[in-house]
């Protein structure tokens, strides 16, 4: 009863004490507590009682008794640590007890063999055990035992036969009422899973054994190393980390096992190497050896001499006692037949290269490398690194490739069993050695055509797969639907009161656990080729008056690969870190003129801006040619402003994740029918201005498609008229914030009204976009430039749309006719087909129905970006936020996408190189081109510039042309300017 109702079992014990038995039940009582106290516990506590238990079974002159409770006191001594006395408690246990009980004990055991990392001996006692159990009909112990030997099983690698014993134990569970039994044996096959390489089905039996401990009240720290094992596998090591060092607190807190916490240590080692912190690594696994080596536990204190090996390599500390170590390590994992110890021979080589012991290394590395023609995947691509190291040792650039490619391979196929998009994008991370060796490879033999074709065979890869649907769960949408309430209330309270409801926060917390954990369990679907980059079709799309600009980094330093006019030319530029700092710079010069009154500030953001322009494009910036330009950045220059770098201040520039994500953006054909969908967010400081006169030009009211009605004056409602900011303020912006509803630093949201100028909520806009209180027509002029002057949209000094048009490239011979921009008979925009939603109308899920399959979208909102957590990176409507998640559950998001809100186009970059956030969700979805903004934005100055981003898609232009003519036609102040740098155009459409 102990295991199947723990606390009931452990008050029926009490009471039996209470009660003054006899000494035969008075040993069971102090058993049940010492298995309660072991397990759920104190194991001193568990101690005593069971040596209190062993004593009365003595005096009950029982053997038997006597037996079993050393079985239950051997195991308590092993996992606080006592192993000697613990295995000396097993052999007096199986002198004592015949049959029956003899092989519980043998089954306990085991167990315990188990526990020290020596399998041999745990499966010849278990083998023992399984056929007296089964003659005694003793289903629950048989179970167990079954579920003993399937768990030795896995930690053999031996997978079928593992799954075989789990099977017949189940079938057993499922005859008993052992509720702790019956979670044990789900959260066997949640490991099982793992094995076999489904991350997916592990996440998920995890979880529902995690469930039913939960009901249990039973704690889950085995549950919670096996966890974090999975999760790194899912390249979620940050995570598992946190997750490993809370349940090591936990443990310390009600003096648990010891065994558990050298266990917990390992896990939270291993996780803390994968998530690039050595030194935290290095003291976790220092710890985890002195404690395995005093319980003798020999499997595991070698898996942590592993890791701290590991550690120590990657602090920097490369010798040839390094090299000793790890070859050692890995004769004694190969000899307890250890799956780590591929991993341990990989080890060794890579340091012995890095010391130049060629022959050493290849010693080493051919053993590693044999692991590459079976197993699991991660165990295939360890063996792939080994056979590429090889190769490169030998001069061999053809041999590198030929395993990098065979071991990415490996990746993809992993990759795509995976269904949720995170754990596409994270899994990557394993791909990183492969792809940079061959890169390296590239740049040594084979020119700038295969430097760019291994470039882009590891860049942004999650947008080449077709994406999993989030399943039509009802716990997942219930789940998304509360998150929604929630949030809105806890964002209420912070606007009202001006401070945060922790309550609301922790539930908030809750549900986006949930969420995210429903979306981790999907599965993808079966592995694929998908299309291979092919460097002559993406020449052929360019043309002759398009260039394409791929960066790429090797060894810290940036390559530009120039692709146009039918050839690939490379230059090098400047130093990855360098650019990285600039960015910043820029980005916080940017945050800084989204404020009226920093003008003085311009300057020097532009400035910034050349510095970048040297450092990211370097010579190649003299030969782009005079027409549109596409640039592929790494992940970790995503938030780079390019408009902002000289040499493409006046260019239609476009931004894509990879060469390969725009020529499928620039064949994507757009829905028939040219349906249009405007939204207005609440709580924006100019009340969604450009929504609102969007809505007058087309004639329609707020709500739904109402041809030839007629529209908004073109006024923000509740604006009195004009106003005058205070000294140094950009006339008509005075009172202007910024759209955005959260801080960066840490994903909540500011807590209290806002200074004026720095927040949307800062109250309405105090003037009409344009000077007067009428809605422009469709022939109307935008703002102009400095000197007054008003130009008609689409057009700047020295360029027209015609202009623009004439640049547009030959689609070349596989092309499929013209641009589908200027497929005018698939995208006419028709006004008669345009909704906009606001107000209360504007909730997620009206919003969501509107948007699928739309030609076109419009969004004004606050926009949130979530360091911490991208895919709930958010955009605010009237009911909530409409996070990624949502967006994913479309059938097909709009073919173009504007995105009037601030943070829209930053990314979390993970993985090798791919990116996490909203325009990275859109793109896999159909959407060919996203207007999106990557810094806080004055609110009012965005509204010029929507307007005449809209006068250029009108006048048929496409995204990047009519956002360039757009930052050509705003006013020449700092704070116009800076919004027009703001705002980038992803995709070709």
């Amino acid at each position: 009863m102990v295991f199947a109702a723990p606390n009931e079992a452990l008050t029926r014990a009490e009471g039996v004490l209470a009660a003054d038995p006899p000494p035969l039940h008075a040993s069971v009582a102090h058993q049940v507590i010492g298995i309660w106290q072991r397990d759920f516990g104190d194991t001193r506590l568990a101690l005593a009682h069971l040596r209190r238990a062993r004593d009365l079974a003595a005096r009950a002159d029982s053997p038997e008794r006597e037996a079993d409770v050393l079985a239950t006191l051997g195991v308590a001594l092993v996992h606080s640590g006592r192993t000697r006395e613990g295995l000396a408690a097993f052999e007096r246990g199986v002198a004592r007890g015949t049959g029956h009980t003899r092989a519980r004990v043998l089954f306990r055991r085991a167990y315990v063999w188990w526990v020290l990392g020596r399998h041999k001996e745990a499966l010849e006692d278990v083998r023992r055990a399984i056929p007296v159990l089964r003659q005694a009909d003793d289903v629950i112990w048989t179970a167990r035992a079954l579920t003993l030997r399937a768990t030795v099983h896995l930690a053999l690698g031996s997978v079928e036969r593992a799954d075989a014993d789990f099977t017949a134990a189940e079938r057993l569970w499922d005859t008993t009422g052992q509720e702790h039994d019956k979670a044990d044996a789900v959260e066997s096959r949640g490991l099982a899973a793992f094995r076999s390489g489904d991350v997916p089905a592990a996440l998920r039996l995890l979880d529902e054994a995690e469930e039913r401990y939960a009901k249990l009240g039973t704690p889950t720290f085995m549950l919670t190393i096996r966890r974090c094992e999975v999760l790194m596998a899912a390249g979620l090591a940050p995570e598992a980390l946190a997750e490993a060092d809370a349940a090591t607190a936990a443990l310390d807190g009600i003096g648990g096992q010891s065994t558990r916490r050298a266990e917990l240590l390992l896990v939270a080692a291993r996780a803390a190497r994968l998530a690039g912190e050595p030194r935290t690594s290095l003291a976790r696994a220092a710890l985890a050896v002195r404690l395995f080596a005093g319980q003798r536990r020999t499997w595991y204190e070698t898996h942590a001499r592993l890791v701290l090996i590991e550690a120590r390599a990657a602090t920097g500390r490369g010798s040839g006692r390094l090299v000793a170590d790890a070859a050692a390590v890995a004769e004694r994992l190969a000899a307890f037949g250890a799956p780590a110890a591929p991993e341990a021979s990989l080890l060794a080589g890579r340091i012995a290269l890095g010391l130049g012991w060629t022959a050493d290394a290849e010693r080493h590395l051919a053993v590693a490398a044999r692991s590459r023609h079976g197993g699991p995947p991660l165990a295939r691509m360890t063996g792939w690194a080994a056979q590429a190291l090889r190769a490169r040792a030998a001069g061999s650039a053809r041999g590198v490739l030929e395993a990098c490619r065979r071991g990415l391979d490996v990746l993809d196929d992993h990759r795509m069993t995976l269904g949720a998009s995170e754990l596409r994008a994270r899994a990557t991370a394993q791909g990183a050695e492969l792809a940079a060796l061959a890169q390296e490879a590239s740049l040594v033999s084979g020119g700038p055509r295969r430097l760019l074709v291994w470039s882009e065979r590891w860049r942004a890869t999650v947008l080449t797969a077709p994406p999993t649907r989030p399943p039509a769960d009802p716990a997942l949408l219930s789940g998304m639907t509360a998150f929604r309430e929630i949030a809105a209330r806890a964002e209420a309270a912070r606007t009202d009161g001006g401070r945060p409801v922790p309550a609301l926060e922790r539930e908030q917390r809750r549900l986006e656990r949930e969420i995210r954990s429903r979306t981790l369990h999907m599965r993808g679907g079966a592995p694929g080729d998908g299309d291979r980059f092919d460097v002559g079709r993406l020449l052929r799309r360019l043309g002759d008056g398009v260039r394409l600009v791929e960066l790429a980094v090797l060894d810290g330093r940036v390559h530009v690969l120039l692709c146009g006019q039918g050839r690939v030319r490379r230059f090098e530029a400047g130093l990855l870190a360098e650019a990285e700092r600039e960015a910043e710079h820029v980005q916080a010069g940017l945050r800084r003129l989204a404020h009226p009154g920093a003008e003085a500030r311009l300057p020097l953001v532009e400035a910034a801006g050349a510095r970048l322009q040297e450092l990211l494009l370097g010579p190649a910036a003299a030969h782009l040619g005079s027409g549109p330009v596409v640039v592929v950045p790494p992940g970790r220059l995503h938030r780079v402003p390019w408009a902002l770098l000289p040499a493409l201040r006046e260019r239609v520039l476009s931004v894509s994740p990879s060469a390969s994500s725009w020529l499928r953006a620039r064949d994507t054909a757009p829905p028939p029918g040219g349906r249009q969908v405007l939204v207005r967010g609440p709580g924006l400081a100019s009340g969604g201005a450009e929504v609102t006169e969007l809505a007058g030009r087309y004639g329609v009211r707020a709500g739904g498609a109402v041809p030839g009605a007629p529209g908004p004056a073109g006024a923000v409602p509740g604006a009195p008229g004009g106003a005058s900011g205070g000294p140094g303020a950009v006339p008509g912006l005075a009172g202007a914030g910024r759209r955005c509803g959260k801080s960066e630093t840490d994903g909540r949201a500011v807590a209290g009204p806002q200074p004026t100028g720095t927040d949307r909520e800062a109250g309405p806009a105090t003037r009409a976009v344009g000077g007067s209180g009428e809605a422009p027509g469709p022939s109307d002029a935008v703002p102009g430039g400095s000197d007054g002057t008003r130009r008609p949209a689409g057009e700047r000094p020295g360029a027209t749309a015609e202009a623009h048009r004439r640049a547009e490239p030959d689609p070349g011979p596989d092309g499929a006719g013209v641009h589908p921009a200027r497929a005018a008979a698939y995208y006419a925009r028709d006004v008669s087909r345009t909704t906009v939603l606001e107000g209360d109308a504007a909730r997620v899920p009206r919003v969501l129905r509107e948007l699928d399959g739309a030609a076109s979208a419009h969004i004004a909102a606050h926009g949130t970006f979530r360091a911490d957590s991208p895919l709930f990176s958010s955009l605010r409507m009237a009911d909530g936020p409409l996070i990624v998640h949502d967006f994913e559950r479309l059938d097909r998001s709009p073919y173009r996408i504007i995105l009037s809100c601030c943070d829209t186009a930053r990314f979390a970059s993970v993985g090798a190189d791919e990116l996490l956030g909203l325009v990275t969700a859109l793109l896999p979805l159909g959407t060919a081109g996203v207007v999106a903004c990557s810094a806080p934005v004055n609110d009012e100055a965005v509204v010029p510039l929507m307007l005449a981003l809209h006068k250029g898609l009108d006048a048929g232009l496409s995204l990047a042309e009519a956002l360039r003519d757009a930052r050509a036609a705003l006013p020449d102040d700092a704070v116009h300017r800076a919004t027009g740098w703001a705002f980038s155009a992803f995709g070709a459409a």
